[in-house]
């Protein structure tokens, strides 16, 4: 069960062919036996927004495909207390609170205030999270893209480009979840005006109470939630960064060294000097091409100018000619690497 749900959770955040829950914004809620799924073509998510194309319902015969629609996490039912439902709290309390006795009436007022107080806790304890989340968002991100060049991003293969398009797209939502957050708006309190002007004082401080409570309970449920989208691209943003940084997305070096390969370190400036190592290197390349044992050759570079070494070797059309970026390299200094 717990890998159906893990699997369902993944199937979620995917930004296309998407099976998402509107009950609980992207998958549902915990324990929710009731379900609105819908089958997005693309699912594009911004924070606590959604933008989906042709959204078709599953197992709700009165909902039709929607083409295009958007959601957001602060407007789920779950998290608003509608005028209706206000209503019929206060007329089902107040018909609660005229059945009590006093001492009954202090009693639950008092409890009512306890678990008010807790949800504002709740709360607190939310924007706090938030706030650290953002002390750490600020600190990495400014590092992280100073690691970002052009060479880099030129030397990686398709799936580094993929994997580094997933690092900024979830990268963004993180950043998106945080900010929307300290950006959410408020949420509905009591009036004075009401307690001031009520005959029945006693009555329209309880319920007054109660309605606070309903209100701050679903305001810090959402915010918790905001807490937890924000904590799974956080472990979005680790877990596609250690496969970006392992290597995998990169034109991958390591199967280019091997005991059937041939290696060579020259100085570019250096190899038409007579005498030189770096020429002895360089025309040992030239005489290796000649027999036709090797099919590709690698030419790893720092930003050096290697247009006269790849003239040269393009004379040999039974090779094929790959550059990769090497920032380990000195200026001048490239290798030259023969694959059979």
């Amino acid at each position: 069960m717990k890998i159906i749900k893990l699997l369902l959770g993944i199937w979620a955040y995917l930004p296309v062919f998407s099976l998402t829950d509107d009950l609980g914004f992207l998958t549902a809620n915990p324990g929710s036996q009731q379900h609105k799924y819908y089958f997005s073509i693309i699912n594009i998510l911004f924070g606590e927004k959604k933008y989906q194309v042709i959204s078709i319902p599953i197992k709700q015969p009165g909902e039709k495909l929607k083409l295009f629609r958007v959601k957001r996490l602060s407007e789920i039912e779950t998290f608003i207390l509608s005028k209706e439902e206000e209503q019929d709290l206060e007329r089902k309390y107040k018909e609660h609170y005229d059945s009590l006795d006093d001492q009954e009436r202090d009693i639950e007022k008092d409890a009512l205030l306890q678990h008010l107080h807790s949800q504002e806790s709740r709360i607190d304890i939310s924007y706090n999270k938030i706030n650290a989340f953002t002390t750490i968002i600020v600190a990495v991100i400014p590092i992280a893209i100073t690691f970002i060049n052009r060479e880099m991003l030129i030397s990686l293969n398709l799936l580094g480009k993929i994997i580094f398009g997933l690092v900024i797209y979830a990268t963004v939502n993180l950043c998106a979840w945080i900010f929307q957050a300290i950006n959410v708006r408020g949420y509905m309190s009591s009036s004075f005006k009401d307690l001031k002007e009520s005959d029945e004082k006693a009555k329209e401080r309880n319920w007054q109470i109660y309605f606070d409570w309903q209100h701050t309970k679903r305001k810090a449920d959402m915010f918790v939630s905001f807490v937890i989208y924000t904590k799974h691209w956080i472990i979005a943003v680790i877990v596609l960064t250690v496969i970006f940084s392992m290597g995998l997305p990169f034109d991958n070096q390591g199967t280019i060294y091997s005991d059937t390969n041939r290696a060579y370190t020259i100085q570019t400036d250096l190899a038409e000097k007579t005498y030189d190592e770096s020429a002895v290197e360089w025309y040992n390349i030239l005489a290796q091409l000649q027999t036709d044992e090797y099919a590709r050759v690698f030419i790893l570079h720092n930003e050096t100018d290697v247009t006269k070494i790849v003239e040269k070797l393009e004379q040999f059309e039974k090779q094929e000619i790959s550059l990769i970026f090497d920032n380990t390299l000195k200026k001048n200094e490239i290798k030259i690497i023969l694959e059979n």
